[in-house]
C-alpha cells in the first residue's frame, strides 16, 4: 500500500510547487480549503498535489489538487474525471453522484482499478470554480474502501473556495 502512497505524490503536476514569478498565472492554485478525514488519518507531504492524508492501518490515501488559469482546462466534468483515473480505473464506473461542493456542481465517479499489479478501489471528483479545476482522489484496498469513504467526504464536505 505504500506504492499508493507514492502514486499520489506523482499524479500532480510536479513543477507547480517551484516558486512562482511575480503575476504566475498558478499563483492561485492551492488558495482553497477542505475538511479533514479525522481519526487515523495522517497528513502527509503532498509531492505534487497541494494535500494528502494516509491512512496507515487501511493503507487508504485521500490526494486533492487544483490546476488554474493556463492549466485550467473548460471541458465537461465527465472528461475531466475520466482523465484524472486514467491508467488506474479499469471498466465503467461502479458508481456516480453528482455533488455541490463550495457552491459548484461536482462530480464523483468510484471505479475498480489496479496499480502496479495491485487491485484498487479509488474515487475520483472533479470540481471547475473560477478558471480553476479541482480534484480528489481517494485510493484503498477493495476491502477498505466503504470503511474510509467516510473520511473522503469529510475532506470534500470542507471545500471552500
Amino acid at each position: 500500500m505504500m506504492r499508493l502512497l507514492l502514486l499520489v505524490a506523482l499524479v500532480g503536476c510536479g513543477s507547480k510547487h517551484q516558486p512562482l514569478a511575480k503575476g504566475d498565472p498558478t499563483a492561485q492554485e492551492g488558495r482553497y480549503r477542505t475538511g479533514t478525514p479525522g481519526k487515523g488519518w495522517s497528513k502527509v507531504a503532498p509531492g505534487g498535489a497541494d494535500r494528502a492524508w494516509f491512512n496507515r492501518e487501511s493503507g487508504a490515501t485521500i490526494y486533492f489538487d487544483s490546476n488554474c488559469k493556463a492549466r485550467f482546462e473548460d471541458k465537461p466534468l465527465d472528461d475531466l474525471i475520466t482523465h484524472l483515473t486514467f491508467g488506474m480505473a479499469n471498466g465503467d464506473p461502479l458508481r456516480e453522484e453528482t455533488l455541490n461542493l463550495g457552491g459548484r456542481t461536482a462530480l464523483m465517479r468510484v471505479y475498480n482499478g489496479e496499480i502496479d499489479g495491485v487491485a484498487v478501489q479509488l474515487s475520483a471528483v472533479v470540481i471547475k470554480k473560477n478558471s480553476c479545476i479541482y480534484d480528489a482522489l481517494y485510493i484503498t484496498s477493495p476491502t477498505a474502501f466503504d470503511g474510509e469513504m467516510t473520511g473522503f467526504r469529510r475532506v470534500l464536505r470542507g471545500f471552500k473556495n
